[in-house]
């Protein structure tokens, strides 16, 4: 069927070269070129670019020049070629997909509103337009007729119908105009903005409205609709803007390092950026913890940028997960330059933890400090393969025993100071864990701090003597 036995799936719209039936009704020895329609078991509907149509036999086709796969639905801007007196055009058109229609035809109405019924592989593109394309188009004129004008201009999408597509041109003229007065789309709508969202966005200027040439960062406050969105900028003032206004999204959530605007002692923005830590965030405003140890709440335009993505580089935090993070330092509360290890004592609400580094100190510290999961813990109580954690029963005349100890994941040193061997028991209830040394134990019973296996409360530490 194709040359050098190569097996191919054939579909209705392909291109294809092939045999076609003579004068005499016979296999003819030229070939030609072709769409494919529609099959048989055996026989393949050919419409030819000559503008003849055949029924021949799947073996006479020779090759598959190109494969179709475009999706058609009726309300579609295509570029397709149309049928002339000597058949299939070189050129394409643009028109309207009226129908889908079976057999492999599509009907379309192209910009001179002659309509067609052509080969559905005759199309070339497909152009689906949604609210918030940027696109290329012609526009009416101001003649009072609404003609077509000469030369296109770019707008964006506010709504589209089946033959119509409502544009708000970016000198904020509002036109319903013909699909096929779209000559190109610039850029498709392909941004998930929800309420709360930060972007940089294009704002209205003077006293017509026109779109910005530049943009601004800005918080969206109500869900599209109609193809437009309300948007507070740094300046406070709000204006309903197409969505097609919206550049990029600005992306951050709790623990990324940001750049952004603090407030100066009036309250003010500030002119300079400093870099902070997200603790929270609400619908217009974000919580920073800032380097210099200054925590404000700001709004969201004013963080410019995104300078380290938390939880890309670090996964989700556990209790008793050994980290490597960033402490405050003594007196200002500033943080610290170097890092330290230390063990996760609780997850907190408002984007912090609770971490007790080497040297005993407990601090509360923004996530966003955490560098880096040094060995991460289970957090689940060791079960005892004698009694499960139970007391063992006493023989008549001899006091109840306690379980053996069992070093908690077969750790070789110490969770908390990483140096000494885990040889402190930490007794609590019924059962018991020993994955620290004795002194790191002993330190944690004197602060009232809980197992860092179980978080169950200490009431007892022992010291494990031997291997």
């Amino acid at each position: 069927m194709f040359a050098g036995g190569c097996k191919q799936v054939l579909r209705a719209g392909d291109r294809v070269r092939a045999h076609f039936q003579n004068r005499y009704g016979q296999k003819s020895s030229a070939t030609d070129v072709g769409t494919l329609l529609q099959f048989t078991t055996g026989e393949v509907e050919i419409h030819f670019d000559d503008g003849a149509i055949q029924c021949v036999s799947k073996t006479w086709i020779a090759e598959r020049l190109s494969a179709w796969d475009l999706d058609l639905a009726p309300g579609d801007i295509v570029y397709a070629h149309y049928a002339s007196g000597k058949g299939r055009t070189v050129n394409t058109d643009l028109g309207i997909v009226v129908a889908v229609l079976d057999g492999g035809r599509v009907r379309i109405r192209f910009q001179d509103q002659i309509m067609q019924t052509i080969p559905m592989g005759w199309v070339d593109q497909v152009m689906r337009l949604e609210p918030g394309d940027r696109v290329n188009a012609f526009f009416k004129v101001n003649d009072g007729r609404g003609a077509k004008s000469v030369k296109t201009d770019m707008g964006s999408v506010l709504a589209v119908a089946k033959e119509d597509v409502y544009i708000v041109f970016d000198d904020n003229v509002e036109q319903n105009v013909p699909k096929t007065w779209v000559c190109h789309r610039a850029r498709p709508w392909n941004l998930n903005v929800d309420v709360g969202s930060v972007a940089d966005v294009h704002f209205e200027v003077g006293e017509d409205g026109r779109r910005s040439t530049s943009t601004d960062i800005g918080i969206v406050l109500s869900e599209p609709a109609d193809g437009r969105v309300a948007v507070q900028f740094q300046d406070t003032i709000q204006q309903t803007v197409p969505l097609g206004w919206i550049v990029r999204l600005r992306e951050w959530c709790v623990g990324d390092r940001v750049q952004a605007h603090f407030k100066t002692g009036g309250g003010d923005k500030s002119t300079d950026t400093d870099v902070a830590t997200v603790m929270s965030s609400s619908l217009l405003e974000v919580e920073l913890y800032f380097d210099d140890g200054i925590q404000q709440s700001v709004s969201k335009a004013w963080v410019t940028e995104r300078i380290r993505n938390w939880m890309a580089e670090v996964s989700e935090l556990a209790c008793g997960d050994v980290v490597i993070a960033h402490f405050k330092r003594p007196g200002n509360h500033c943080r610290s330059v170097q890092t330290d290890r230390g063990i996760v004592l609780a997850i907190l609400p408002r984007g912090e933890v609770s971490v007790t580094f080497q040297d005993d100190i407990t601090q509360v510290i923004p996530k966003g400090w955490i560098q880096a999961i040094a060995t991460r813990w289970s957090g689940q109580r060791d079960e005892f393969a004698r009694d499960k954690g139970e007391v063992v029963p006493a023989e008549p005349g001899k006091r109840p025993q306690r379980p053996t100890p069992v070093p908690s994941g077969s750790v070789a040193e110490c969770i908390i100071c990483m140096d000494a061997k885990p040889n402190g028991v930490i007794v609590h209830g019924e059962t018991c864990h020993q994955s620290t040394c004795f002194v790191c134990a002993k330190r944690l019973q004197r602060a009232g701090d809980p197992c860092p296996i179980c978080r169950e409360l200490i009431d007892q530490v022992c010291r494990l003597h031997g291997e």
